[in-house]
C-alpha cells in the first residue's frame, strides 16, 4: 500500500497551532483529512478537534515527574518542551518511512530552550541534524515568489564571517531542483548581493566579488539563468515584474521583510534537502490571540496543501 502520510505537527499547545490545525483540516475532504496524522497534547486536541473522527492522532503526554497545562496563551517552558517532544515524534514516524512528509505549526524557540533543550535554533536545523542533512535550505513559497536564505538564523553581526561560496551554491542547488521537480521547469534565480548597491564595486563590502560573484559564473557558464549579485532592493522589484521566479536572500530580514509584506497570510516555509517534504506556515505563535477563536488558519491551510502537492509529486 502506497505510504502517502503526513504527520502534523501542534507547535506550541499554548500558541494558536492547534487551532489554525484544526480550522484547516476541516476545510479538506475526507480523502485528505485521511492522510495527516495529528500529533499534540489530549487537551488541546480535546478543546478544538471535536467532531474530526477521520483524522488519526497520536497523543503525547509530558514526561513523568513534570507538569504541563493546557493554558492558551501561557508562554512557559513545559509548553515548550511538549512542542519538541510533538516534533521528536514526527521526526521519528519520517525516519521509519511512517510518513512522507512532516507539517510543523508555530513554536517559541525561546520556551523550548527555557524548557532545557539549551542546542535547539529553530526547526530547520533541527531537521537537518535529525536526517542527518547538511544540504538544506529554507525556502519560502507562494505562487508569485519564492524565496530562498543562504544563511538562516544568524545575528546581523555574523552574516559576513558565516556567508561562504558553498551556502550560496547549495541554495541555488536546491532552487533549481525544486522548480525542476515542483514547477517543472528551470528557475530564472535573482541572487542578492550582501552589502547595500551590491557592494558598490567593493567600496561597500568584498563579499559580492570574493563569495557571491564566482558562484553566479559557475551557474551561469552551465547554461543555468541565474543573476547576480543583484541589489536587494533590486532584485525583489525585478521579481515583482515576474523577471524572476526565485530570489536569493544572503541573510534572514533581506529576504522575509519583502516576502511576508507580500505574503504574510498565506506564505509557506519549505525545507529543501531532506528526506522528507517539510512545510509550516510562515508565522509564529501569536499568543496574544491564542484560544480566542480568532486566528487566521490561511498560511497554515497552505502549508497542507503544498505538502499534498509535493508528496503526490
Amino acid at each position: 500500500m502506497k505510504n502517502d502520510k503526513i504527520a502534523v505537527t501542534f507547535g506550541n499547545p499554548n500558541g494558536i497551532g492547534p487551532e489554525i490545525c484544526a480550522k484547516s483540516i476541516r476545510t479538506f475532504p475526507p480523502d485528505n483529512r485521511r492522510r495527516f496524522i495529528l500529533i499534540g497534547d489530549g487537551l488541546s486536541y480535546n478543546h478544538y478537534f471535536r467532531g474530526l473522527e477521520d483524522v488519526d492522532f497520536i497523543r503525547i503526554d509530558p514526561p513523568e515527574g513534570q507538569s504541563y497545562m493546557f493554558s492558551p496563551g501561557c508562554q512557559d517552558a513545559p509548553s515548550g518542551a511538549m512542542s519538541w517532544l510533538f516534533l521528536d515524534r514526527a521526526v521519528k514516524l519520517g525516519k521509519s518511512g511512517a510518513v512522507k512528509g512532516i507539517v510543523t505549526a508555530p513554536i517559541s524557540k525561546d520556551l523550548i530552550v527555557r524548557s532545557g533543550r539549551t542546542e535547539f535554533k529553530d526547526h530547520t536545523t533541527f531537521l537537518a541534524r535529525a536526517f542527518g542533512e547538511e544540504r538544506i535550505s529554507m525556502l519560502f513559497y507562494s505562487e508569485d515568489l519564492k524565496v530562498i536564505l543562504a544563511t538562516i538564523h544568524l545575528s546581523l553581526k555574523d552574516v559576513p564571517g558565516m556567508l561562504t561560496g558553498e551556502k550560496v551554491r547549495i541554495a541555488i542547488k536546491n532552487a533549481l531542483f525544486f522548480g525542476k521537480k515542483y514547477d517543472g521547469r528551470s528557475y530564472r534565480i535573482a541572487v542578492c548581493g550582501l552589502n547595500p548597491h551590491a557592494g558598490e564595486n567593493c567600496l561597500l563590502g568584498f563579499e559580492e566579488r570574493d563569495i557571491i560573484t564566482p558562484v553566479v559564473k559557475e551557474f551561469r557558464d552551465t547554461g543555468f539563468s541565474v543573476e547576480g549579485p543583484i541589489p536587494a532592493d533590486t532584485a525583489f522589484y525585478r521579481a515583482g515584474k515576474r523577471e524572476f521566479d526565485c530570489v536569493i536572500a544572503m541573510y534572514h530580514d533581506q529576504g522575509l521583510a519583502p516576502f511576508k509584506m507580500l505574503h504574510f497570510d498565506d506564505g509557506v516555509n519549505v525545507t529543501l534537502g531532506l528526506p522528507v517534504v517539510r512545510t509550516s506556515p510562515d508565522h509564529g505563535t501569536a499568543f496574544d490571540i491564542a484560544g480566542k477563536g480568532i486566528a487566521g488558519e490561511k498560511s497554515m491551510r497552505e502549508a497542507l496543501k503544498l505538502a499534498l502537492r509535493l508528496i503526490d509529486g
